[in-house]
């Protein structure tokens, strides 16, 4: 389902179904997910639409940037180690309008074939929001549904001399880059700062530098999606995230 359609077209896969149609002087799109049915007019030619995964914090509307991966299983990672685990992350699906150039894109859809939950990270009194979703730990990248689940390859670095247990990550959307073909991707880190605290970023150049040292299979193949957030950015906003509650 991924990838650039010239109107008029239609596209259905599993629960999804998503259409362009003319009548008259108009455009008319449509999409369908289950019971749930979406309508709106475009009006001008020469236009195309981008379906692409973006950032897993749009629905069913932008309640937090803060994305929290709960582990199945706690990992302990001895002080001063570097080590390179696999996540899966809940995927969204956005719907762009572009020029011909893919360029001047605007948000037309977002949805998700994923059960959408929330949860506190830090104190009652002053933690944060954050979209919740729970992953089992792979040494090895793992091959999940590209409509409703993404790969994360973290890299994890404990800058400390103690043992660290991890149970969670959180990240910020605003730093977040994925990429596609066959599957959804995207690249993260997080150093272990203490006991109780750790930062998480994501790797924001582009990835085909790094082609020779990547462990996942057409590398080459991936292109770089479209992101939500990254059309909203204004000024300065945080790209990583300060962990400062515990993880």
């Amino acid at each position: 389902m991924y990838g650039r359609y010239n109107p008029p077209f239609s596209v259905e896969q599993e629960e999804i179904a998503i259409s362009v149609e003319k009548t008259g002087e108009q455009w008319i799109y449509r999409r369908t997910l289950g019971t749930e049915n979406v309508e709106k007019i475009i009006l001008g030619d020469e236009k195309c639409l981008i379906i692409n995964p973006v950032e897993p914090l749009n629905t069913p509307k932008e309640i937090t940037p803060n994305l929290l991966i709960e582990f199945e299983k706690h990992l302990l990672l001895s002080g001063g180690a570097k080590r390179k685990i696999f996540l899966t992350f809940p995927i969204e699906i956005g719907v762009f309008i572009a020029d011909k150039e893919e360029k001047n894109l605007q948000l037309l859809d977002v949805l998700s074939l994923v059960k959408q939950k929330f949860t506190l990270y830090g104190e009652v009194s002053n933690g944060v929001i954050c979209k919740h979703w729970k992953s089992q730990i792979y040494s090895i990248s793992p091959s999940p549904n590209p409509l409703q689940e993404g790969i994360i390859e973290l890299t994890l670095r404990n800058t400390s001399s103690d043992w660290a247990s991890i149970s969670k990550v959180v990240f910020s959307a605003y730093g977040m880059k994925l990429y596609y073909a066959g599957d959804v991707f995207m690249r993260a880190r997080m150093d272990i700062l203490n006991r109780n605290t750790a930062e998480t970023g994501f790797d924001l150049q582009h990835l085909s530098g790094e082609l020779k040292s990547s462990s996942l299979k057409d590398f080459k193949s991936r292109k770089e999606a479209f992101g939500v957030y990254s059309l909203q950015k204004l000024g300065f906003v945080p790209l990583k995230f300060y962990m400062g509650w515990g993880f």
